[in-house]
């Protein structure tokens, strides 16, 4: 893995993040299997995979520095975005689809348990939701997207479902 040390955090983080809170090793085993997988790193070698696995828990060093991750728990670590204003649709989408199943779901809840998904594996802050506010907005916004793209389906009565 040759990136400068920014991009290294950045790739950690993206594999990691909305996997909630990880013991350290599973952590760095699940970006290595990722880094291999995308051909970063190489499985065979074991002198360049051991080079990798110093690269990936130096970049979680340094995420944890910079606060692009936190640790929940003694010996976990987890990939944060504190604040709203930085997730994507995607990132939305992600909550929902980890939040919710197939069971259908009144809107409004479904939109709260995802944002509820969101603070405990993501690490979004909030103290309250608030409807109009950036959380539910966002989430709302993800919802209505993933309806069209057919990833959730609207079964009536102000319910949605995974599909």
């Amino acid at each position: 893995m040759h990136a400068s040390r920014d991009a290294q955090v950045d790739w950690v983080f993206e594999i990691l993040f909305g996997k909630g809170a990880l013991d350290r090793d599973d952590a760095v085993g699940q970006a290595l299997d990722a880094l291999v997988l995308l051909g970063l790193a190489d499985e065979e070698d074991e002198a360049k995979k051991a080079k990798a696995r110093v690269a990936v828990e130096r970049a979680i060093d340094n995420g944890l520095r910079v606060g692009r991750f936190d640790r929940p728990k003694r010996g976990q670590i987890r990939a944060i975005r504190t604040d709203a204003k930085d997730y994507s649709s995607e990132d939305w989408t992600l909550c929902l689809m980890n939040a919710l199943d197939r069971e259908p779901t009144d809107r409004d809840a479904a939109l709260r348990f995802a944002a509820y998904w969101a603070a405990s594996n993501t690490g979004l802050a909030f103290a309250r939701l608030q409807r109009g506010g950036s959380i539910l907005t966002g989430l709302d916004g993800a919802l209505e997207s993933a309806l069209r793209r057919g990833r959730f389906l609207d079964v009536g009565g102000g319910c949605v479902r995974k599909v």
